[in-house]
């Protein structure tokens, strides 16, 4: 009230003093002149004590605003007016008179506007309704489109019930007091950078024919033992060295050879070593070495003739190239491309005609004696893949490919092998295994016979059940 009658005194002195003001532009100078400056000071008295006053009263309401404010907790209703313009249901039902329901007591009561003055909730759905009368265009969104929004978040308004948690369903008596020597001593373990596996299983397979069976067949027992031993180098840097050997060798017991108890069906040594210098983040220059070869001579089926002997035929292979490595949980690949490789073939047995069925040149001036070795080179690419179909169920394969297009020479050497192995785990110790070996060389040929160019492709496989063990 004190403001409002400032303000009105304000105005009915203000004619006074523009009038007064002109008076004293005037050059007259009389006795109404003097009248005139004696009013206009005791309007500046006026105007200025009420000046103070006023000062007083906006201090006053200050402390009282902030006596107030501290005492007063925050309302997060407060949140509406600093988000972007929404038409809310609280505003328009006080502005509108309708009928609400308390939380205190869940019965229905009318909002006044002297409830509304009392609350600062109330406070905020009066500014809101005073927005929506003087500026609608910026309001642009209902409250029900601002709940489908994840910014809301809802009160929990069920009290929680109240659940007794037990530690332990008894205790336990720990002696807490432990005997801590004086010195205490650490001993600093160098890290593992070699890692060693194996895997050894032996197979074994059954026949049996009735002397009436109608197809007809022959009674056999077979057996096969797999070796397979790595011994990788890795030292979490830049330098990765992986060795691996392998050895197969199986038997069959054959009714209709007569002169051979047992006739060799798998009959593999060979030792792959690949030394890599990383380059990138899964790429290597490597170099690698490989060479294999027979354990068990092979022989002819009723004949004494053998088909091959260990080291006859004996096969290395050096090259250098990049290689690309792929380390997964299921999957573990290895791509090895060599541009520039070296291919030796040596055939130890000199007479029965080994060293002209693989591929071996006649000596210089002779027409009996063929050379021991061959030397050819070309680019490789040799691919390992391992991966874990499903559970208890792996496939490995290698692929491995030559071809002597370095060489000056008419006859072009082919060689590309490509190994499936199916492993079927039962338990720790039984598994099967099924192998499927296609095989293409055209080193095995024969000059004389050009027509039996599909003996250059080859195939084998087998299916087995028995021991096994992986470490």
């Amino acid at each position: 009230m004190k403001l409002k009658s400032f303000i009105v005194a304000s105005l009915a002195f203000l004619p006074s003093l523009v009038f007064a003001q002109e008076k004293t532009d005037s050059t007259a100078v009389d006795t109404a002149t003097v009248e005139t400056d004696s009013e206009m000071t005791r309007a500046i008295a006026a105007y200025l004590q009420s000046l103070d006053s006023l000062a007083e009263v906006r201090k006053q309401i200050t402390k009282d605003l902030e006596a107030k404010a501290a005492s007063t907790k925050l309302n997060p209703y407060f949140y509406r007016l600093m988000v972007p313009g929404t038409y809310y249901n609280d505003p328009l039902r006080q502005t509108l008179g309708i009928n609400w329901t308390s939380e205190s007591n869940k019965t229905p009561r009318y909002i006044s506007y002297y409830d509304a003055a009392l609350n600062a909730t109330a406070a905020s759905d009066r500014a809101l309704s005073q927005l929506y009368v003087d500026n609608p265009l910026l309001v642009k969104r209902t409250e029900a489109v601002l709940k489908e929004t994840t910014a809301i978040r809802k009160d929990v308004k069920d009290t929680p019930e109240n659940v007794t948690q037990k530690l332990a369903d008894k205790a336990v008596d720990v002696a807490l007091e432990a005997d801590v020597p004086d010195a205490v001593t650490f001993v600093a373990k160098k890290p593992k950078f070699w890692k060693l596996l194996g895997n050894v299983s032996l197979q074994f397979t059954q026949s049996y024919f009735s002397d009436n069976w109608y197809q007809g067949g022959e009674n056999n027992y077979a057996g096969l033992g797999v070796v397979n031993l790595e011994a990788n180098y890795d030292n979490k840097r830049k330098v990765q060295w992986d060795n691996k050997l392998e050895a197969q060798l199986g038997f069959q017991t054959a009714m209709s050879d007569t002169m051979h108890t047992f006739r060799v069906t798998s009959n593999l040594l060979r030792l792959t070593s690949k030394l890599g210098y990383k380059a990138a983040k899964n790429w290597f220059y490597t170099g690698q070495v490989m060479s294999y070869t027979q354990i068990y001579p092979n022989y002819d089926k009723n004949s004494d003739h053998v088909s091959a002997d260990f080291t006859s035929p004996l096969y290395l292979n050096v090259s250098v190239g990049i290689d690309y490595k792929l380390n997964k949980k299921k999957h573990n690949l290895s791509v090895y491309i060599s541009p520039v490789a070296y291919n030796m073939c040596w055939v130890d047995r000199r007479y029965g005609g080994l060293r002209q069925k693989y591929g071996m040149e006649l000596k210089k001036g002779s027409t009996t004696d063929y050379r021991a070795t061959y030397h050819k080179y070309g680019p490789s690419v040799t691919i390992n893949y391992k991966v874990g179909i499903m559970k208890n169920v792996s496939w490995s394969s290698r692929l491995y490919t030559f071809g002597n297009i370095f060489d000056n020479k008419k006859d072009m050497y082919v060689l590309v092998e490509w190994e499936n192995t199916f492993d079927f785990t039962i338990n720790k110790y039984l598994s099967a295994k099924f192998f499927a070996y296609p095989r293409f060389d055209n080193s095995t040929r024969d000059k004389n016979n050009p027509k039996k160019a599909h003996h250059f492709f080859m195939f084998k496989e087998w299916l087995s059940l028995g021991l096994s063990y992986k470490f």
